[in-house]
């Protein structure tokens, strides 16, 4: 047998498989790979699974190529969705574990190394972290900070399908990483265009896979008009009603509690239709249907009106002007940033500083700033900041007049 070293082993049998699914994202590849391939576990490969793009993503990945062995890339011949275009990056993964990373997002340069030793803490097969909006106005906020959820928590089949009501966050909109011996042969329904990872995740929870949360917004994920989950559409929802209701007939007796939670689920989908049926019939001046839809579910009108009234005041309010200087220094002398604690020290039971963070996330209201970094503290901050460009020669120069 051919002897193998450890750093070739290292790339046939790598940590992480990072699979991202992209579909045109041009330019916002660039800052997404880049995230990846500079995270402080390095033994990863990155698939990127193009979906059939007319624009220059593509050649983007391919520049990437030439310089880190890391990165794959497969492309379709025509445009499938994002589950389909994830399946094909699982059916070449390698690693332990599987990560999925959308190609216009932004992951924290310590993502996996903290959600793997939070995994290894919680013995999770699933683990997931918080999401930080980054907006194209430059407005910044987190799904789970709002509901009150601020230590590492574990996550059931039943508050998987529940999340969402009476003020708890909606956990399928998180981004999971999996032990790929768990996921096996499983893979994404490819008939959901947008839900599909909370799909995919609730099969995995119906089967005895256990998951964790860390509360810790590691992911950046961006909010533009272009995105798929910035609006739902009635083919969207009527997949996902359809696939709920094939998953509940398959399941038949189920404990009291997750039979709850698919029944408000199913409640809230089917309103979620209803509602867009209606705005699809406004905007297609079918006014008998309107009519007829407002008949049926009166509240679907105060519902109208209310998304009409946020739509013209958000249209009516001035953008955000960049108010940051060309460059903010982080650290000793410079803005202060809650203290570093490394992995190997971190107690996943503390509460999160997570308001701290949308402080710092802030810093160049979505628009890229350039950050000088003068210890590990800061340099693990800067992560939180969406478009940042960190100045490591000014850094080391700085450092060096402060000692």
């Amino acid at each position: 047998m051919r002897s193998i070293s450890p750093q070739a082993a290292r790339i046939a049998t790598p940590l992480i498989s990072v699979v991202m699914a992209n579909y045109q994202a041009g330019d916002k590849l660039v800052p997404a790979m880049q995230s990846v391939l500079r995270q402080s576990v390095a033994d990863l490969e990155l698939i990127v699974c193009d979906d059939a793009s007319g624009d220059d993503s593509v050649a983007i990945a391919e520049r990437f190529m030439r310089d880190d062995p890391r990165i794959s890339l497969i492309r379709a011949d025509a445009n499938g969705g994002p589950a389909r275009s994830r399946n094909r990056g699982l059916e070449v993964a390698r690693g332990q574990w599987i990560a999925i990373v959308d190609s216009d997002d932004i992951i924290h340069p310590e993502r996996f190394e903290r959600l793997l030793a939070a995994a290894n803490y919680a013995d999770a097969d699933i683990i997931a972290d918080d999401l930080l909006h980054f907006y194209e106005d430059g407005a910044q906020a987190t799904l789970l900070l709002r509901a009150g959820q601020d230590t590492l928590f574990s996550v059931d089949a039943a508050q998987w399908v529940g999340a969402g009501f009476d003020g708890s966050a909606p956990l399928g909109y998180l981004k999971p990483m999996i032990r790929a011996e768990v996921l096996a042969d499983l893979r994404y329904d490819e008939s959901l265009r947008i839900g599909e990872d909370y799909d995919l995740v609730l099969r995995l929870l119906l089967a005895g896979a256990s998951m964790s949360i860390l509360p810790e917004p590691y992911y950046l994920y961006r909010r533009h008009s272009g995105s798929i989950s910035h609006r739902l559409s009635v083919a969207d929802l009527e997949a996902m009603l359809i696939s709920q209701t094939v998953m509940r007939a398959w399941l038949g007796n189920v404990p009291e509690e997750l039979a709850q939670s698919f029944d408000r689920r199913q409640e809230q989908l089917g309103n979620g239709l209803a509602f867009e049926e209606l705005v699809a019939a406004v905007k297609g001046r079918r006014l008998v249907q309107v009519a007829s839809l407002l008949v049926r579910e009166p509240r679907l009108g105060q519902r109208l009106w209310q998304s009409f009234s946020e739509g013209r005041r958000r249209k009516a309010q001035a953008p955000r002007v960049q108010q940051s200087p060309v460059a903010v220094t982080l650290g000793p002398s410079g803005r202060g940033v809650p203290d570093y604690v490394p992995v190997d020290a971190e107690d996943w039971t503390a509460p999160r500083q997570r308001q701290a963070w949308l402080e710092l996330a802030d810093l160049g209201h979505g628009q890229p700033i350039d950050v000088i970094c003068l210890d590990d503290a800061s340099r693990h901050a800067a992560g939180f900041i969406p478009l940042v460009r960190i100045r490591e020669a000014v850094a080391q120069a700085e450092a060096e007049l402060v000692k």
